[in-house]
């Protein structure tokens, strides 16, 4: 059976192995399928340990990610493309939608590798790459967007049973997608009084699912249904797990993109990096709710993943 942490205001803690392990059974499949939904419903994140990433892949990654980030800045913005979807974004050039003030990091966005012979392809910017400076950097890069989908299509596909669809409605919604990998590096304070910035202002995700690999310090927090910010802890191998705006659009809210920030520490000297995989479709599917989940003479116009997301990156200032 999956293991579930259900003490009051806490997000729950689930195990992969029950729906997809060797020795997972009908019970404990639907347990999983159950225990994913009411948390996505309820918190709109979930815990997901046991989910087959090696704790040293993690490392990797977060050894990485550092490297990458350590590189002088000269460096860095020769990666910058200025369309926020790929490569280097700058300290302070993000900022969340709705708020007046730039958040407190500096990223970088990993996206499937093109194949030029395929036609969905045409309208995702390319990949920027580091080679020169991190040979390492690509392959382990585009092993662990792999990693991570393939975690996103179980997980997909249990919600899609939760709500009676084809088990592979939204693996065929992502297959060829515009999926994102995201290096974050929030620098330390130090002693900078940074106003009203915060490391993440408040916000939603964009797409449909994001899996974040655990972060090397705290500071996440959600805002839960009663108005309370709730910090969200994991071990140190988990990942994190939240709908996005896509997602809620096609249940109308009944998986809801919950509002989620980065608080500033105490400790002000100290960085902080965390690396969220964003799941998003393809540019072309349309996004409407479905229907067991739209409301009686609700007209609601589609509107394409691909639209959406670049309205959403206007929104947050490129």
């Amino acid at each position: 059976m999956a293991e579930a942490q259900t003490a009051a205001n806490s997000v729950p803690r689930i195990s992969l192995q029950g729906f997809a392990g060797a020795s997972s059974s009908d019970a404990s499949r639907q347990a999983f399928i159950d225990q994913l939904w009411q948390a996505l419903a309820e918190f709109g994140f979930v815990v997901i340990s046991d989910h087959g990433i090696s704790a040293s892949t993690f490392t990797k990654a977060y050894a990485l990610s550092q490297q990458l980030f350590g590189l002088p800045l000269a460096q860095k913005q020769g990666f910058e493309q200025g369309n926020g979807q790929r490569g280097y974004i700058a300290f302070g050039k993000e900022t969340a939608k709705g708020s007046n003030h730039p958040d407190l990091k500096e990223y970088w966005h990993i996206g499937p590798e093109l194949n030029t012979a395929e036609a969905v392809y045409v309208d995702y910017p390319a990949n920027v790459w580091p080679d020169a400076q991190m040979p390492a950097f690509k392959p382990f890069f585009l092993a662990l967007h792999q990693q991570l989908t393939e975690v996103a299509l179980t997980l997909l596909e249990a919600l899609a049973l939760a709500m009676e669809l084809p088990n592979d409605y939204f693996a065929n919604m992502i297959h060829r997608g515009n999926s994102v990998q995201r290096l974050i590096h929030y620098p330390p304070l130090g002693q900078t009084d940074p106003g009203e910035s915060v490391r993440a202002a408040a916000h939603a995700d964009i797409n449909l699912m994001t899996l974040l690999i655990g972060a090397t310090d705290s500071g996440l927090e959600l805002l839960d249904k009663n108005g309370r910010w709730l910090a969200v802890e994991n071990q140190a191998n988990d990942l994190v797990v939240d709908t996005g705006d896509m997602m809620a659009l096609l249940t109308n809210n009944a998986l809801p993109a919950t509002v989620h920030r980065v608080v500033n520490p105490t400790n002000t000297t100290e960085p902080r990096y965390s690396i969220p995989f964003f799941v998003h479709p393809r540019n072309e599917v349309m996004l409407k709710p479905l229907a067991q989940f739209a409301s009686q003479g609700e007209a609601r116009q589609p509107i394409s993943a691909g639209d959406y997301l670049a309205q959403r990156l206007r929104e947050n200032g490129f």
